[in-house]
């Protein structure tokens, strides 16, 4: 297995335990101040991390052009504003097996826009992928007897 497949694998493992604590965590807070705790923690963890890279550190931030910035920022405003905020939202409202699958659905969406935007093409495996993965989630929301 190449690392990249690996990283991806821990990635999911991490979402997937991430959303038993945070529904957890948010039986007795207010939505903002959830959002607010993991942004403060998630920030606090990467400046430790940036300060014992041994790299650039901070100073690589000045050579980054405007229009870096601004996919960034767009970035972190449907990530954590929207996406996170939404999500975590949908905890008080629906079970995390029907939230975490209907949001589990975005790389579908990724793969649209890459295909649209960037022009990506998909072979027959990858597109019967994206059939398994909407099958799965329609499984996962399914309402039924135990």
């Amino acid at each position: 297995m190449n690392l990249s497949i690996f990283l991806s694998v821990l990635t999911a493992l991490a979402w997937g335990i991430q959303s038993i604590f945070l529904n957890k965590a948010m039986r007795d807070i207010p939505l903002a101040t959830a959002i607010l705790i993991s942004l403060v923690i998630n920030f606090a963890v990467l400046v430790f991390l940036i300060g014992i890279s041994g790299g650039k550190g901070f100073s690589v931030l000045i050579d980054i052009s405007t229009p870096i910035y601004f996919y960034f920022m767009v970035a972190g405003f449907l990530n954590y504003l929207l996406g996170r905020g939404l999500y975590y939202s949908s905890f008080r409202f629906i079970s995390v097996t029907r939230s975490t699958s209907i949001s589990s659905t975005y790389p579908m969406i990724s793969v649209a826009f890459a295909m649209l935007v960037l022009g990506e093409k998909l072979a027959l495996h990858q597109w019967v992928g994206v059939g398994l993965t909407l099958s799965g989630t329609y499984l996962l929301m399914m309402r039924g007897k135990r």
